[in-house]
């Protein structure tokens, strides 16, 4: 299978697993979403934190400490709409794929071009369900305030999102250019042989 072939298909399932989240999640309580946000926000901090750690670039390096403040400051706003809501008590342990704790178990290095492809992906289709996600909790959330303020935590979502997707497609054309002289090379050395 081609390298553009394999790109294409792991889109087209992280777009199938963000919109199969969010269906899940779109049936949850407000106090689960919630729950579910806060601990999210904290995850992507996490990503962006690593991504800040280990960019050997210094514009995306710069630009993923931008990302850990904002997502540092998410967390914050949802929390205190959730202790507004939910006086006394504690976000629930919603089940969330953390990507800050697989990529650090398993003690993921960014070597090469590909490796921050994934990562991408990964920042990727995180951003796309919390835009979502944030979309879903300004439809329920009664009071104008904590409206305005989904809706700015979603369009901060979609602005992360771009930025990931600029750099995405920049490094996948990087990557597609490698793997073609890669195939060049090869053909010309059969053609030889």
């Amino acid at each position: 299978m081609s390298k553009a072939l394999e790109m294409f298909m792991e889109k087209a399932s992280i777009n199938e697993n963000v919109m199969k989240t969010l269906r899940e999640i779109s049936k949850c309580s407000l106090k689960e979403i919630l729950s579910y946000i806060i601990k999210g926000e904290r995850d992507a901090t996490g990503l962006y934190t690593f991504l800040h750690q280990n960019m050997p670039e210094e514009y995306a390096k710069k630009k993923f400490k931008e990302f850990v403040e904002i997502e540092e400051s998410h967390d914050k706003r949802v929390r205190t709409i959730f202790e507004g809501l939910f006086p006394g008590e504690e976000p629930l342990d919603m089940p969330l794929n953390s990507w800050a704790e697989v990529l650090a178990e398993k003690d993921f290095r960014l070597k090469n071009v590909e490796d921050y492809l994934t990562v991408l992906r990964i920042g990727m289709d995180t951003e796309k369900l919390s835009e979502a996600i944030y979309i879903v909790l300004m439809e329920r959330l009664e009071d104008p305030e904590h409206k305005r303020i989904m809706s700015e935590l979603a369009n901060d979502e979609r602005d992360h999102y771009e930025f990931l997707k600029k750099e995405y497609d920049f490094y996948s054309k990087v990557e597609a250019k490698k793997s073609l002289e890669e195939l060049v090379r090869e053909l010309r050395e059969k053609k030889g042989a």
